[in-house]
């Protein structure tokens, strides 16, 4: 399981915005999670990559995105075995 941290704008205080920070941390603790913890990170402030809303990414955005997720989330990855691939298939099927 990957627990994907978002951040908050300052603007919600400093002690309302650590709290908030800290759930993420505390969660993938909780429940042994990764935590990958900022998707954002090199795109929320970076022109162009967000939409005029401010809160999305744009598509341009998507590989840094990948970026930032990827070493949290390749470690988790397992093989599926052939006897799992086949039984995937066949429940698939049914």
């Amino acid at each position: 399981m990957l627990l994907v941290g978002i951040h908050l704008p300052p603007n919600y205080g400093p002690e309302f915005t650590a709290k908030f920070h800290a759930i993420y941390r505390d969660l993938a603790n909780s429940y042994s999670a990764a935590l990958a913890p900022f998707l954002l990170e090199g795109v929320a402030l970076t022109p162009g990559l967000m939409q005029p809303d401010g809160i999305h990414p744009r598509a341009a955005a998507q590989p840094r995105l990948l970026d930032n997720v990827w070493p949290y989330l390749e470690p988790l990855l397992k093989p599926v075995t052939a006897p799992l691939a086949r039984q995937i298939s066949k429940e698939t099927i049914d």
